[in-house]
């Protein structure tokens, strides 16, 4: 049995990934030690992984101006964020409450980057680099479009973090162009070959086991059979946990499909107000805080999403076409992706209308074609093996390469 060290961004889209490969880790018999925060303490520990936290304000990414999903326009935005928000913020935190233990080898966020390598480094185990996005084959915010100033500064400041943090952890400095790397001995993609865009282009130390699909034992129950008393169509809706408090889109939403003959289910989310809309819900929507999406999805013609990795996974996962409104981050090259496999239509967020969206729901819902793309993105993603397969491939490398670490 190995002690495994799991070191995640305390973020919904990175954490919720990593709790099937956890929980078949500690079903093979590994020991596994969890290192985040507070909020996502009771999901781990369903897993049966034992949590040790630091500090980290809670839902930070909806609230702090350097974690907050933005539209990066040139890579030097993403690295920046990568160290001033998440490297120097967890590192010396993991490094300290993990402090005097032992470890066999750890798995680590791909958002932590170059932290990753500080920590295989520092603990000397090989590591195995968690990749809850498709894997980057070039940087994200590749359009270069700031200004020389702007990327001179960008740099500098990023450099500075950078090397207080490595003199103050007595490692080396990395170039600016290694901090965003996959780095690891294993690189695990939750996805599958055909959807990874480039695939080509990535070596056989990138293992893709699909998304991990793992029922949340919290969710709350839905009556299905209402949907199918009302109409014999659903649209689902749901906007992520970070992104989800845009009023304005659900009131789009209303006026766009609030006359259409189909069940219109919206997930708004926990932490979103609705009360200003209250006397504004068209009959056909049904609108909770919180629903259970895995379960949601397999009875859903159409989702209404941002285009998240997890999200977007989990749909195809169950052969539901999508039209996507990406927002930030990677939403843009997900989205594109699944356009490009013909499972969905991308719409604008600068252009949205109730016109537009109404018109793609549409298309989307009465063109067979979408569906049966969706299914061949979801054949492939349920053939990927899920975190049994991945479980098994990290414990096959890793029994072979325990005591030593190569990054």
């Amino acid at each position: 049995m190995a002690r495994v060290l799991v070191v995640i961004t305390p973020a919904e889209g990175h954490v919720n990934p990593s709790l099937g490969l956890v929980t078949q880790l500690i079903d093979n018999g590994e020991e596994v030690i969890y290192v985040c925060t507070e909020e996502y303490r009771s999901r781990i520990e369903q897993t049966g992984a034992q949590i040790i936290t630091y500090p980290f304000p809670q839902d930070a990414f909806s609230h702090d101006p350097v974690l907050k999903p933005q539209e990066y326009k040139h890579p030097y935005q993403f690295i920046y964020m990568m160290v001033s928000g998440i490297i120097r913020r967890i590192i010396p935190n993991v490094l300290q409450v993990v402090e005097d233990q032992k470890f066999d080898y750890m798995i680590f966020d791909s958002l932590m980057g170059w932290g990753g390598t500080i920590l295989a480094e520092k603990l000397g185990i090989p590591a195995v680099c968690s990749i809850a996005s498709f894997a980057f084959v070039e940087p994200l915010g590749s359009s270069s479009v700031l200004n020389e100033t702007e990327t001179k500064e960008l740099y500098e400041a990023t450099m500075k973090i950078t090397t207080e943090l490595a003199e103050e952890l007595q490692v080396s400095i990395p170039a600016m162009e290694e901090i965003p790397a996959h780095a690891g001995q294993l690189k695990l993609v939750y996805t599958s070959r055909y959807f990874q865009p480039q695939a080509e282009k990535l070596d056989d130390r990138f293992i893709f086991t699909g998304p991990s699909i793992i029922t949340r034992q919290d969710a709350p129950t839905f009556s299905f059979e209402l949907l199918r008393e009302r109409y014999p169509q659903t649209v689902y809706i749901a906007m992520g946990t970070i992104l989800n408090k845009n009023l304005d889109f659900y009131q789009l939403c209303f006026e766009a499909l609030g006359d259409l003959p189909v069940n219109v289910v919206l997930s708004s989310g926990k932490y979103t107000d609705m009360t200003p809309l209250a006397n504004q819900v068209p009959p056909n929507f049904i609108v909770k805080p919180y629903i259970a999406q895995l379960d949601m999805l397999q009875h859903t013609d159409v989702f209404i999403t941002h285009a998240g990795m997890n999200s977007t996974s989990e749909a195809l996962y169950y052969n539901v076409p999508m039209v996507m409104i990406p927002l930030t981050s990677d939403q843009p090259l997900v989205a594109n992706r699944v356009q490009e496999l013909g499972a969905g239509i991308t719409l604008n967020k600068h252009n949205l209308s109730a016109t537009n969206l109404r018109e793609a729901l549409t298309e989307v819902l009465h063109n067979s074609l979408y569906r049966r793309q969706a299914y061949l993105i979801g054949e492939s993603l349920r053939q990927a093996g899920g975190y049994t397969r991945a479980a098994e491939m990290i414990m096959s490398h890793m029994g072979s390469g325990r005591g030593s670490y190569t990054i």
